[in-house]
């Protein structure tokens, strides 16, 4: 007994290394190196030896340098988050902007989840922005070179990509849809068929007959976007009215030309009693434009949106949405890279479900069309 009382005594003029915790432990330095950092990759230890490093490491109130860290396990104790370019970074942030404040939101959004599962393993996380002159090798090449694992998020319709990021050495995990199962790659995708039935169907519901789909300009062979059409198709052919009409449109981000399109539109086809946006921040030139037509919401015309966020409980009327949970599919597919550096194979790809949030702007109680 005196002689630990000697030892602690001796730490305590220097710096607490992992030989000390070791020594304290009566454990190998490797042991006590795995035991903290979760790497038991032919490793085994049992409940009291860990009990033993974690308590000398309380005692001795040890602190991991992350570089002897590196030497010893290899790893760099660190994940990075691969996330688009928005294309606002060259300037200050425009607040005054739906869709720059729609793109924050959703950023905010995967790095809190990302954040919350590397915390809790005592990872660094680090933000690797992709575009603007970045090939997916360049940051594949970085990421090797200072992290242990990527989450990679709103992969590109591009099969030449996703076979780079399904061969990758690095362990990489996918946030949304568009990758194969593969077994160096888990993915974390959200039901894009059944969110388009249950907004449709909601809308049908509602008493809508002639319903305009409106899809963000460019994205609609987009595979989130061919699923959720695909989800609002096989609601409209169950559906036994003859009377129902339906038509998509593709309308531009910029929200005075989808306004100005979408009155175009419907100048065409004739005012709509429904209409479907399936993304981004569509349904504010739309209600714009059928205010301006004197149309009454949802008197005349109900509208549902998706990326439902609290910008949408805050519009007059309140706008009906399909929400995602963003976080949680970022945090999801954080514990199932960790687990995939961990047991060196990938799970299997998890879908989760999407949530619609029934408000006044289409009047009507939430009720799926089956």
């Amino acid at each position: 007994m005196a002689g630990k009382t000697a030892k602690t005594k001796k730490t305590r003029g220097k710096r607490v290394t992992i030989m000390d915790v070791a020594g304290e432990a009566g454990v190998s330095i490797a042991a006590v190196s795995r035991i903290l950092n979760n790497s038991y990759d032919g490793f085994s230890a049992r409940e009291e030896t860990k009990q033993r490093v974690f308590a000398a490491v309380k005692k001795l109130n040890y602190k991991a340098n992350r570089a002897a860290v590196r030497l010893a396990t290899g790893r760099h104790q660190a994940i990075a988050l691969c996330y688009p370019d928005t294309g606002l970074n060259a300037s200050a942030l425009d607040t005054t902007s739906v869709a720059t404040v729609f793109a924050q939101m959703h950023q905010m959004l995967q790095i809190r989840g990302v954040s919350r599962a590397a915390t809790a393993q005592n990872l660094d996380l680090v933000l690797m922005m992709r575009g603007g002159g970045r090939t997916l090798d360049d940051i594949l090449q970085q990421a090797g070179e200072s992290v242990d694992g990527i989450v990679y998020v709103q992969p590109e319709d591009d099969a030449k990509i996703l076979a780079k990021i399904a061969g990758s050495e690095l362990p990489v995990a996918v946030v949304g849809p568009g990758v194969a199962e593969n077994e160096s790659v888990c993915s974390v995708e959200v039901d894009d068929y059944t969110a388009g039935r249950m907004a449709m169907g909601h809308l049908i519901v509602a008493g809508s007959r002639r319903i305009i789909v409106a899809v963000p300009e460019g994205h609609a062979a987009d595979a989130a976007f061919v699923r959720r059409l695909a989800g609002v198709r096989i609601v409209v052919d169950s559906f036994s009215d003859p009377g129902l009409k339906w038509i998509t449109v593709e309308l531009p981000a910029d929200a005075e030309l989808a306004r100005s399109t979408f009155v175009s539109h419907i100048g065409r086809w004739g005012n709509p009693d429904g209409v479907l946006t399936l993304g981004g921040t569509l349904p504010f030139p739309i209600i714009r434009a059928l205010t301006e037509r004197r149309l009454q919401i949802p008197g005349d015309v109900k509208v549902v949106g998706f990326d439902e966020n609290p910008m949408f409980q805050l519009h007059e009327p309140p706008i009906t949405g399909v929400r995602y949970p963003i976080e949680e599919m970022c945090f999801k597919a954080t514990e199932l890279l960790l687990e995939r550096m961990k047991s060196g194979k990938a799970a299997r790809p998890v879908t989760l479900a999407p949530r619609m949030i029934a408000r006044k702007s289409s009047e009507a109680t939430f009720a799926p069309l089956h």
